[in-house]
């Protein structure tokens, strides 16, 4: 089925006026949130908003051929933000390395028990939500494995919220705002580049999905282009256009899963995913103590590097409180590749393909019972 079922029942123009009306809205609600300088702005934005216009009865969706499209300019995107430099970080600090890599087991076992066994949330789900960090790859992971995606939303969302509106005031008195500018890997030089990073992009999606991997078009994508830009055969990152499309046409899909959902299943989700937020922060503190007392590094520094927030976010919030971005990003980067490469392989022994994937699930049959 290339679309979701509530845009099945309409007559092919109308699809076409609701698709276009879909990011139109997504567009608004990023580029809104973007303006406002709200974390992930392109993606949160477009989500809420179209989330709101998904609740509000208005039939939005975004069809499959564009969500795949999609999923694959993320994952090339994504990749080709790794350098040389960025791999060889990831090996000068191997032990908060080291205790960081064991702590995203323990902190994503502790948050599923709670959403599994107490929240009585269904484990594919809850395994997604616990996910800390990855939230492009995880929100494709979701879709395609039968997790509810709107739990899966909750609890990522809340939680890079709150992170980002939080830790400022909590860290911030712990360190100095720097000077300069926050180093970015440049955009590729030549259009020439850009559609050969694009190509890599897109053939290891294929041979990704031909494989039937678990998220092939994003994963593969990913790797393929994280492959040739660590070892420099190419140069420079997509230009930002590239991922914000991307993030705007993901928030509008995810958005979209949210039609039919009453508020009284939102207000369980949101307490859901605050005592999640509650418990992933208390190991995140757990081994911060630990990786700061082992490797001798500022405790402040070592927790902003563990805590389960977004990549981008993160590090640019090390920069503005003088927690060294480099060591921060180093370490969100390793969570991300590891979550990336995991997550997949994970999918596949634990839960497999599912028999019907979540955009194709309708909403009712998951409400929570009180």
């Amino acid at each position: 089925m290339l679309l979701p079922p509530f845009l099945t029942r309409l007559t092919p123009t109308r699809r076409l006026v609701w698709l276009a009306a879909t990011l139109v809205i997504a567009f608004a609600g990023g580029g809104f949130f973007a303006w406002l300088a709200m974390p992930a702005g392109w993606l949160s934005g477009a989500l809420v908003a179209t989330g709101i216009a998904a609740l509000a009865g208005a039939p939005v969706g975004v069809e499959r051929n564009i969500r795949l499209a999609t999923y694959i300019l993320l994952g090339t995107s994504m990749g080709s933000a790794v350098t040389p430099d960025t791999l060889h970080g990831i090996t000068t600090w191997p032990v908060t390395m080291l205790v960081l890599i064991v702590s995203v087991p323990v902190m994503m076992v502790a948050v599923v028990f709670y959403l599994e066994r107490i929240a009585g949330w269904d484990r594919r789900s809850a395994f997604f939500a616990a996910a800390p960090g990855a939230l492009s790859t995880v929100l494709v992971m979701a879709e395609t494995s039968g997790a509810d995606t709107r739990r899966v939303v909750f609890g990522q969302s809340i939680r890079l919220f709150i992170l980002v509106t939080l830790l400022p005031p909590t860290l911030g008195g712990f360190g100095h705002e720097p000077a300069g500018t926050l180093p970015i890997n440049p955009v590729v030089p030549d259009l020439a580049t850009a559609l050969l990073s694009i190509g890599v992009g897109i053939a290891g999606a294929f041979i990704a999905e031909r494989i039937r991997f678990p998220g092939g078009a994003m994963v593969g994508a990913m790797l393929a282009s994280a492959l040739v830009h660590g070892f420099g055969l190419i140069e420079g990152r997509l230009p930002d256009i590239f991922l914000i499309i991307g993030f705007v046409v993901l928030g509008a899909n995810t958005g979209s899963r949210f039609a039919g959902t009453k508020i009284r299943t939102l207000r369980h989700f949101l307490v859901d995913s605050m005592v999640a937020l509650a418990i992933a922060t208390l190991v995140a503190l757990a081994f911060a103590f630990l990786g700061s007392w082992l490797a001798g590094e500022p405790f402040t520094k070592v927790l902003l590097a563990y805590v389960p927030g977004a990549l981008e976010a993160m590090t640019i919030m090390a920069f503005v409180l003088g927690l060294d971005p480099a060591f921060v990003a180093a370490h969100h980067l390793t969570r991300f590749l590891g979550l990336a490469l995991a997550i997949p392989l994970v999918t596949r022994m634990f839960f497999g393909r599912a028999a019907i994937p979540s955009e194709n699930v309708e909403i009712d049959q998951t409400e929570p019972k009180d």
